[in-house]
């Protein structure tokens, strides 16, 4: 933010962070331990349309590890659609101010495999709210708990991390090379349509993925944003390709910078017994995130 002083006769510019001026602080208390329960049968065709986006030559039989996030969407009304493309805050995720969302990250374990066609639930809690301060200024971390259920029995628990902050670039960290020496490598090349598939199969309508005057005027970014997800999904596929889709108990991935359609990216592993580190390497060297996954 901009704001003006005249000083000895002259008017002069002052910058300051916007989280610093103008924002009262909020008791996000009430927040935490909120609850919502959404339950449907999984679609073939939910599968069908990510497995596209992924260049997958045959549907899977069951929903492989992940997938789960083109699963029970919610379905918000267009009229509930905030400025960003995401739902407007205050329903169930609370109403910070703070412009930008990203999802940050996430923790699953995966305990039996999802069917198609058959009653899933999904219950998702309000773990956490923290708030601090970074590079960008002001902070607002929310921890969402969501497990996946089917006969009674959970198949999937996922801890989310979603972070916001202030619209506008955020300052550039050095790029940081893994220190892992990689088993493989592989060139992702993001693209308007790539991105924009993506965001159609998992029903995500946040303008930085799809909308460049949004996310270059609006957000600060120098491109359209990959989504975390998208390369979390494309570090299993390529981890996939090495053992032949065996299954996984557990996976975590960290978001450390955005990745965007610039330029292409590349998705790197280690596969060390049933354990396995990922990574997506910017084309600057840089590490944007890091995974690991364990196998049965």
């Amino acid at each position: 933010m901009n704001l003006c002083a005249v000083v000895n006769g002259r008017t002069v510019g002052i910058r300051v962070l916007r989280s610093d001026v103008m924002r009262p602080k909020v008791d996000y208390t009430a927040w935490i331990g909120r609850s919502r329960r959404r339950e449907a049968r999984l679609s073939a065709g939910d599968i069908a349309r990510l497995a596209a986006v992924l260049d997958r030559p045959a549907l899977p039989a069951t929903v492989p590890p992940v997938w789960h996030w083109a699963t029970l969407l919610d379905a918000v009304r267009q009229s509930a659609i905030g400025p960003d493309g995401h739902p407007e805050r205050g329903d169930f995720l609370p109403p910070i101010p703070l412009p930008a969302r990203m999802f940050a990250g996430a923790d699953m374990t995966f305990e039996a495999p999802l069917a198609l066609d058959i009653p899933t639930v999904l219950t998702e809690t309000i773990e956490a709210i923290d708030e601090k301060t970074g590079r960008a200024g002001a902070l607002i971390f929310v921890r969402l708990a969501r497990e996946l259920s089917q006969g009674g029995a959970t198949c999937v628990r996922e801890v989310q991390t979603l972070v916001y902050r202030d619209a506008g670039a955020t300052p550039a960290a050095a790029p940081q090379p893994s220190e892992v020496k990689a088993h493989w490598r592989e060139t992702v090349t993001p693209d308007p349509v790539l991105l924009f598939r993506f965001s159609a199969a998992t029903f995500n309508s946040h303008r930085i993925h799809y909308d460049r005057a949004y996310a270059e005027g609006v957000e600060g970014y120098p491109g359209l944003v990959v989504h975390g997800p998208l390369i979390a999904v494309r570090l299993l596929e390529a981890l996939h390709a090495q053992t032949g889709y065996a299954p996984l108990v557990a996976f975590r991935f960290r978001a450390l910078r955005p990745l965007f359609d610039t330029a292409p990216f590349a998705v790197c592993g280690r596969l060390e017994g049933k354990a396995a580190e990922l990574w997506a390497e910017a084309p600057d060297g840089g590490v944007a995130m890091t995974a690991s996954a364990k196998l049965a």
